[in-house]
Parts: structure tokens; sequence; C-alpha cells
């Protein structure tokens, strides 16, 4: 199947509004704020659900930035079904704004009239975050958070692997896990204040980036969506799991097909270790939606072309084609990125997704589908 059999609506997404917020990206924020405003006023005229659109709250008023910029909240569905909140948020890097295109795209849809949305909307709550970092947003940098807690932004990427460097600058991505908040950012302690008193008991909380780094242009060329997966694994699994290779080449791919026939045999592979537990299950039959639409999926490939490297260090442990748990496996008394920091505070699952070089139709469409699948699998409880 075609990327272009997905520009139709599939109960809970319209794909065909995929490319409709992408001239918003280049503009102005506050021009971009004045459009969203506009839209969702338009929308909701219309809409048979209720939503909300809002800002990031501070003590008296909204949140601002240092650039003195409003951090914009879109909210949908029931908000008594607390068990069922979803957050989705983009931009976490702000020189990565694609994505906010895609949870426009997203959320414009769910207000639009449907049998599958009205069941849908009864059983869940859902908070968009299309742009957490409307500074980086507006001059296209990535944020560093520095020991004291202020904000350098950069237009460059510190380091390959983008979490630490010498002058002990951390991407915000890593400082939600900082254990003392006079080293958090405002923006950061702001963001976790508001989802942690809005949502206590978030069921999902789904990150989606984009690599825009030199290495996805040349490396990761038309690569595909990969589904980063935080969860708690026990120190015995996560022993387990490091210690277990992944199969890759024909040989092993032969010797994985013989054990999986044959349970008497010991596991070998990580896929064999992690294939029941509840999170990689779901998170499994989301890549499978996905590539049931015809989404393009980060191929084993491309993580081959690492294997000869003496030097190479995995950060992200494979499992299934196009899924990874985050690396290194996430220990609660060390929170690494958001998505452990909301797990280790509601016990929610984490994803994050990363899209790589290709057309940005593409990756909004990536983007999509994920979020379809996300609200399927966990709301639904559909299994492909």
């Amino acid at each position: 199947m075609e990327m272009r059999a997905l520009y139709r609506d599939t109960g809970i997404i319209d794909y065909s509004l995929s490319s409709t917020f992408l001239p918003w990206l280049n503009l102005g924020y506050e021009d971009f704020i004045e459009n969203l405003t506009a839209t969702f006023h338009e929308f909701s005229r219309t809409s048979p659900f209720k939503a909300h659109f809002s800002f990031l709250p501070a003590k008296n008023n909204h949140f601002v930035t240092s650039g003195g910029r409003k951090i914009p909240i879109l909210e949908i569905g029931n908000p008594h079904a607390s068990w069922n909140t979803l957050v989705f948020e983009a931009t976490c890097h702000g020189g990565e704004k694609l994505h906010s295109a895609t949870l426009l795209a997203a959320f414009f849809s769910l207000l639009q009239s449907g049998k599958e949305r009205e069941e849908l909307l009864r059983d869940v709550y859902c908070i968009f975050l299309p742009v957490i970092d409307p500074d980086g947003w507006h001059k296209e940098t990535r944020a560093y958070v520095d020991r004291s807690g202020e904000e350098v932004r950069t237009p460059v990427v510190v380091n390959v692997q983008h979490i630490k460097n010498i002058f002990g600058w951390e991407d915000t991505n890593a400082v939600f896990g900082r254990r003392l908040n006079q080293l958090k950012s405002k923006r950061i302690l702001a963001l976790q204040e508001y989802l942690l008193h809005r949502a206590p008991s978030l069921k999902v909380y789904s990150s989606l980036h984009e690599t825009t780094t030199l290495e996805s242009e040349f490396v990761y060329k038309n690569a595909g969506v990969m589904i980063l997966l935080h969860d708690y694994f026990s120190p015995e699994e996560r022993e387990r799991i490091v210690s277990l290779r992944y199969p890759l080449h024909w040989r092993e791919k032969l010797d994985c097909w013989f054990r999986e026939r044959f349970p008497f045999l010991p596991p070998k592979y990580r896929h064999e270790i992690v294939k029941h537990h509840p999170s990689v299950q779901k998170t499994l039959a989301i890549r499978n939606y996905m590539k049931q639409l015809g989404v393009n999926i980060f191929s084993e490939q491309f993580e081959a072309l690492f294997r000869e490297f003496p030097f190479f260090e995995e950060r992200e442990l494979p499992v299934y084609e196009g899924i990874y748990l985050i690396g290194p496996l996430f220990w609660k008394t060390k929170i690494a990125l958001a998505p452990d920091f909301y797990q280790a505070c509601t016990g929610c699952v984490g994803r994050t997704i990363e899209t790589f070089s290709q057309s940005r139709q593409e990756r909004i469409l990536q983007g999509l589908a994920f979020v379809d699948g996300t609200l399927r699998v966990e709301i639904k409880g559909e299994r492909f």
C-alpha cells in the first residue's frame, strides 16, 4: 500500500488534513497562535464535541517564556475519563517544529463529526501540546539548560547524542529528570506542574520528534518512523534484555525461526524476552497498524550500518522492526527523559517517535498514523 492511500478519513484521524497546517510553520509565532485561535473557534462552532483551547497557566496568569511567548494547550474528550488521559506533545526540541502541524491535524480531526469519534471521545481525554518550546519554535533552535536552570539556545546540536556536553548544559528533554527543581528551567517546571495536576493518573505520554541532524540526511535518508518505548523494567529483566542479541543476519533469523517453533529451547533474542510485556505488545500493535496503513517503518538495515564500528555504543535496544527500548533501560532511580519522568510520577507508558529525512508530508503522515494507532490500541483496545 502506498503512502498516498493514507489521504482519507479512518474514522478517528482525517489524513486529508495532513497538509493543512504546513504553511503555518513558516509564520512568526504570534501569527501562528492567531491562526490557531481563529481555526479553533471556526471548528468549535460546527463540532458536536466539546474542546478546550487555553495556554499553560502560571500562578496568577498564563506562563510566559523568556521571549514573551505563551504555550498553547488543546484538550478534547471526556474530562471525567481520567484513567484514559493521553498526552501528545511536539517541539520538545524547538527547531523540530514539523510535528506541531501533525498534532494540529490530529486535534482538528477529532473535532469533526463521526460515530467512531463519538464513541472514542466518551472514553478518553486527550491533551495536545503542539508547541512546548515557543522560543525555539520561533527561532528554530534547540534549547539546553545549564546547571543554574537557565535555558540557552543554539542552532546546532552540541554532539551526536545531544544529551550532555563539556559545559554542563543538558538537552531540555533530559532535564525533566534532574532531582532538584532549581536545576530545571522555569518552562519545564511549569509543564510538569500543569500535567501532574491535570492528569495525575496519566495513561500514556507520547512525544513526537524529528531527527534534523546531519546524519539524518546522509545515513537515515528515507529511514521511516521509529518508536522508542519508555517503560520500567526490573533489574533482572534489564540484565537479560541487555545480554541478548537482536536478529539481523539471515543466520540469526533462521535460528530465531527454529527456536520459536521449539519452545523447549532457551530464549536467545531480545524480542523473545519482552514479547509478553504489556506495553511492548501494545507498541507492537501500534506499529502493525501503521504498517497496515502503508507507513514506512525504520528497518534493521539502518542499524546494520553501525554493527562493524567498534566504538558504536547502543543507546536504544532494538526489539522489533521499528521498535526500540530507550537505553540505557529506564531506571526509576535514574530518570533520563521527559517520558521517563511522567512514567515515574504517574505509572504511565511513555513513547517517543523519531521521523527522519523524508518529505515533510510523509513525516506528518507517519506522526498522524502513530496518534491514530495509539488511540485505537490504548482506548479502543484494538490489536493488529
